[in-house]
């Protein structure tokens, strides 16, 4: 299984337009892995997790079209991961040679907002499914489970198990600390991969509600442990990082020195096998 970062940054990038504290500035002057476009990843090159505002610019940047991509998986509604505008130009008219519609799985808030930017569609173009949580469901070679976040107040937000020939990998963010459901169906689940978010940086608390700090996911790394869930292969990373969490790249990888955890940047690719074995570049 690959999984490539197009984005890793939260809601504001990375730097933030209208901002000019010293980390945004810092990054301005040298932006290298730092400078960073709103989270998604790619799995094989044919599963989206999100649709950032940068999609058609981070797909140029990675030499990708994305005529081959046939599952869009939802985390939840906030427009820096529900960019459904761009979705437009696979309309019957717009994107011209395809002959493969894109499956659309999240819950009814990301559905029906796709179709109110969609009047007309066609089944040849789009297919949606309205996810309930914790309940299984497959694509092609892909089984997706939906598992609970900790997120919008007013919105019901999902983490995803993909699981792939014997690989399995745990994208799990947006969230603070996973509910207590999530937390007992993930009990013996064993994963090969594990994203996780670290918007807060250095700041806030660790059991928090809507994101995480770098001590939740210290936290959720160890309670992933001790619920028999990662082995010594198993491959964590961490994304969907802020300027406001005040620190750079550098600092980030520092501050996870150690711990089996990758800083990962717009660009990433990590390749997961069954049992463990990966590699990244």
């Amino acid at each position: 299984m690959k999984i490539q970062f197009l984005g890793s940054a939260a809601s504001e990038g990375i730097p933030n337009p209208f901002c000019r504290c010293d980390y945004c500035q810092k990054v301005r002057s040298h932006p290298g892995k730092d400078q960073r476009s709103r989270s998604s990843v790619l799995i094989d090159d044919v599963m989206l997790i999100d649709i950032a505002p940068e999609f058609s610019q981070q797909l140029l940047r990675e030499g990708l079209d994305a005529c081959g991509i046939t599952d869009l998986l939802v985390t939840h509604t906030h427009p820096d991961h529900f960019n459904v505008g761009d979705l437009y130009a696979r309309m019957e008219g717009y994107g011209l040679t395809i002959d493969n519609p894109l499956h659309i799985w999240g819950n009814d808030r990301a559905i029906n907002g796709c179709m109110d930017v969609l009047p007309g569609y066609s089944d040849a173009r789009f297919i949606f499914h309205r996810l309930i949580p914790f309940v299984s469901v497959e694509s092609g070679e892909y089984r997706i489970t939906p598992l609970l976040a900790n997120h919008a107040k007013w919105e019901t937000c999902f983490l995803y198990l993909i699981e792939k020939e014997g690989v399995s990998l745990l994208y799990g963010h947006d969230s603070g600390w996973y509910p207590e459901l999530t937390w007992l169906w993930l009990e013996g689940k064993r994963l090969d991969g594990v994203i996780v978010e670290c918007t807060y940086g250095q700041h806030g608390v660790i059991r928090s509600d809507n994101h995480m700090n770098l001590a939740t996911v210290f936290a959720v790394q160890e309670r992933l442990q001790t619920i028999g869930c990662l082995h010594p292969g198993s491959q964590m990373a961490l994304s969907h990082l802020s300027h406001t969490g005040g620190l750079l790249h550098a600092e980030l990888e520092a501050a996870c020195a150690g711990k089996n955890l990758t800083v990962a940047w717009d660009g990433l690719v990590i390749n997961l096998a069954e049992g463990g074995c990966h590699d990244r570049h």
